[in-house]
């Protein structure tokens, strides 16, 4: 038994002084072979005293706890050493591959056996049941431990409180040691629900609730116990390693196996997780981003994390697997239950004391247009007002980005903001979607945020340090999302369509726009660091038009890329996710165009009224900095282009057209044009609402996506990507914060009608800045 025992600490066993050794056992066999162990130990190091030993199924959370006897071995000299053991079964050859076998998941996981199978298992190969000691403490030790955590002695009538946090102190100590065995990524909360309960916090708020509500607290337990069966995750190695296997299956099933990240992010990523709260916000694009955290922090060894998903996913089948897989379901909505947010409160607040990992999704929803859409603040306020009512500091943010070369939902998406119902998540459903992930979709990059680091939560009732703290927040997931192949190549050619581009237009147009990124350290993804790869951009390319997003025309003397007109809702979809990067370029080059306009007005204060108007006007669809940042960013992006900018706005005339040119190639019409057709067809609808009358956002939604079809089949707007539910809504707010949704008046109407003209105006800025991306490709390309 020498290669049993090597993993026990040898100067527990031998400490001198009465010991209870507390053991960890599902069966009879277990109970059997660890006394063997115990007393074989023992006596190798000259002890023959009797063991004194309780034994209980600890880390089998499904049986029945029996606390009698250990309360009453507890009740003894504080100088006694209790030490808790365990066996922890071994996989043959899993630590190196990991490969889960069908029959673990039909036949049980063989690393928590029955006894049938734990004696066939000590018949073939005792090697693998390692006996495990975790860190022992003093009776003493435990009950001061207890008093400080609970806030009153261990009188009699709580002994059995008393029992069930020695079990817990000892389940928690035997999964460290058993972590060095197996790894961090089965890190998993024990007995949660009990400790909610003994928790006089939680108590505390029960009985305050009871005193609200006017109900029995015997009441309220009961409702909390159904909630907390409902909420609280139940992780196990086994459903840890069956999650991580369909996670791969998943990913792996249309794209390239391996997910593309920085590996040195790993330190910094395991540290913060180590000694801080951690909680990883990811971008919510498609189903299979939300899996790409959980990936990587199994792949990686790195703790389990906790996902939060919507109750709709807890469906027959795979709702069983992923709540076992630690993920925790939430209504959507709770209002009206008292209860149930007390309960989530709770259980968020343990998670972040102990350090345990969450995950979920920003935005709250997936994002039907491609860019980062608003928070929801739901869920990050009750995180951080648990953090701010049991003063937790020092709360980590991380933004999760993940970026794919082609993205399955994109249809979807584009087929919902058209008005078409979405159809409800099922079992069947979801295999119908692994199946369609079949299809090669290229590459999957994954890019980690700057923390934000929340050192004190805010007040629960200050919005506005929770609305900065979100913002922050959205504001360096933006800085961590790529520039990738697929988004500069919708971005140059929706910017001139319906044109085409040659294959040297379009290779010269991204070299451009690579190297104006990398100059200002936005992140590109693996294929743009290494252009020289050219196998690997024609591999990118070959997929975007196998699957039918681009066109191919190589037939001619040249070859010929080009989005379809149908296409462009999709093509938009990527463009949208690297908008943002080319924000402050796309003003500045709106904003000239506009001070150009009027020679008799002095150009730059045109310039700059222009540049807050946009800000104004778009402020629903883009994140902004406090308006002198956003200023001193526009003077920084305009220094880098152009180092005598201010000299050439000041006089103005023909050095203003030089100073445009220096920002070639232009983007402006290629980052606003969906947005600004869009809200120009509602503007058309809102003036055409009699005196009297008015419009809310729902029935204008509903008119603008009939007027959008019409408008696009009369070609007054130039895509069907600038259709979209999502678009009308923005432009309905929009209108709204200028006052313009209230009920008509002729003053109404004038204002309403004054925008669509200064809407008009920006479009026809928008084309003059496509013209002369086009004048100039003519003049490179001739």
């Amino acid at each position: 038994m020498n290669e049993a025992t090597a993993i026990a600490k040898e100067g527990t066993l031998i400490t001198e002084g009465p010991k209870l050794f507390v053991i960890d056992a599902r069966n009879r066999v277990e109970r059997r072979y660890l006394l063997d162990w115990l007393h074989s130990s023992l006596a190798e190091r000259g002890t023959d005293t009797p063991v004194n030993w309780v034994s209980l199924p600890i880390s089998d959370e499904r049986a029945r706890l029996r606390l009698k006897d250990l309360a009453k071995k507890l009740d003894d000299d504080p100088d006694v050493l209790v030490i808790p053991v365990r066996i922890a079964w071994r996989i043959p050859d899993f630590e190196e591959s990991r490969a889960m076998k069908m029959r673990h998941a039909l036949l049980g996981d063989p690393r928590t056996p029955g006894s049938f199978r734990a004696r066939t298992i000590l018949l073939r190969d005792k090697r693998r049941a390692q006996c495990l000691t975790g860190s022992p403490a003093t009776i003493g030790e435990l009950r001061e431990r207890f008093n400080r955590q609970n806030g009153h002695s261990t009188q009699e009538d709580n002994a059995n409180e008393f029992a069930g946090f020695v079990v817990r102190q000892a389940s928690l100590v035997l999964d460290i040691e058993e972590r060095g065995l197996r790894g961090r990524r089965y890190k998993v909360p024990r007995f949660v629900a009990d400790s909610l309960r003994a928790s006089p916090k939680f108590r505390s708020d029960i009985t305050k609730l009871a005193g609200d509500l006017d109900k029995p607290e015997k009441a309220l337990y009961e409702e909390a116990g159904r909630y907390m069966k409902e909420l609280v995750s139940r992780p196990s190695a086994l459903f840890i390693d069956i999650k991580a296997r369909l996670d791969r299956f998943m990913l792996s099933q249309g794209y390239e196996n391996e997910v593309v990240f920085d590996k040195d992010e790993l330190p910094r990523l395991r540290q913060t997780m180590r000694d801080h709260p951690t909680i990883f916000l990811f971008t919510h694009k498609t189903y299979i981003d939300g899996v790409t955290p959980t990936d990587l922090a199994y792949q990686n060894d790195l703790p389990m994390l906790h996902v939060f998903g919507g109750i709709n996913l807890d469906f027959f089948g795979l709702g069983f697997v992923l709540r076992r897989a630690g993920t925790i379901f939430i209504r959507r909505s709770f209002e009206g239950k008292p209860v149930y947010k007390l309960v989530l409160r709770h259980y968020v607040s343990y998670l972040l004391e102990k350090r345990f990992p969450m995950t979920w999704a920003f935005e709250g929803t997936r994002s039907r247009l491609g860019k980062l859409m608003p928070p929801r603040y739901g869920l990050l306020k009750y995180v951080l007002d648990s953090a701010n009512v049991n003063d937790i500091q020092n709360v980590h943010i991380i933004p999760v980005v993940t970026s794919f070369d082609l993205i399955r939902d994109v249809e979807e998406y584009t087929r919902e903001q058209t008005g078409r119902v979405k159809k409800p998540e099922s079992f069947t459903w979801f295999i119908g979607y692994l199946r369609s992930l079949r299809e090669p979709m290229g590459k999957v990059y994954v890019d980690f945020g700057k923390p934000v680091v929340v050192k004190n939560a805010p007040q629960p009732s200050d919005r506005i340090g929770m609305s900065k703290i979100a913002f922050e927040v959205a504001v360096e997931a933006n800085r961590a999302t790529p520039l990738t192949l697929t988004s500069l190549m919708c971005l140059s050619l929706l910017g001139i369509a319906p044109r085409g581009m040659r294959a040297d237009e379009l290779l010269a147009v991204i070299n451009v726009l690579v190297d104006w990124a990398s100059e200002r350290n936005i992140r590109l993804s693996d294929d743009l660091t290494q252009r020289n790869s050219l196998e690997g951009i024609q591999n990118v390319i070959d997929t975007l038009v196998n699957n039918g997003l681009f066109m191919r025309y190589d037939e001619g003397s040249r070859t010929v890329y080009a989005i379809q007109p149908e296409k462009h809702p999709l093509a938009s979809y990527y463009r949208n996710s690297i908008i943002h990067h080319f924000l402050d370029k796309a003003i500045i080059e709106l904003s000239l165009f506009k001070a150009c306009e009027d020679p008799s007005k002095v150009a730059a204060d045109v310039f700059w009224a222009e540049t807050d108007r946009l800000r104004d006007l778009f402020k629903f669809e883009f994140f902004y900095p406090p308006k002198e940042e956003y200023r001193e960013n526009l003077k920084a992006e305009l220094t880098r282009t152009c180092p005598d900018w201010e000299m050439k706005l000041d006089k103005g005339g023909i050095l203003l057209k030089s100073l445009t040119n220096r920002f070639q190639p232009l983007v402006g019409h290629a980052v606003f044009l969906p947005f600004v057709e869009a809200y120009t067809v509602v503007l058309h609808i809102l003036s055409r609402v009699q005196p009297g009358q008015s419009i809310d956002k729902k029935s204008c939604v509903e008119q603008a996506l009939k007027e959008g079809r019409q408008a696009y089949l009369l070609r007054l707007i130039t895509s069907e990507a600038s259709i979209g539910k999502i678009l009308f809504e923005n432009g309905f707010k929009m209108a709204a914060s200028q006052g313009l949704t209230r009920e008509t008046t002729e003053e109404t109407i004038a204002a309403r009608q004054a925008l669509l003209r200064k809407f008009r105006a920006l479009s026809r800025r928008m084309e003059k800045s496509r013209l002369e991306v086009l004048g100039l490709a003519d003049k490179i390309f001739e």
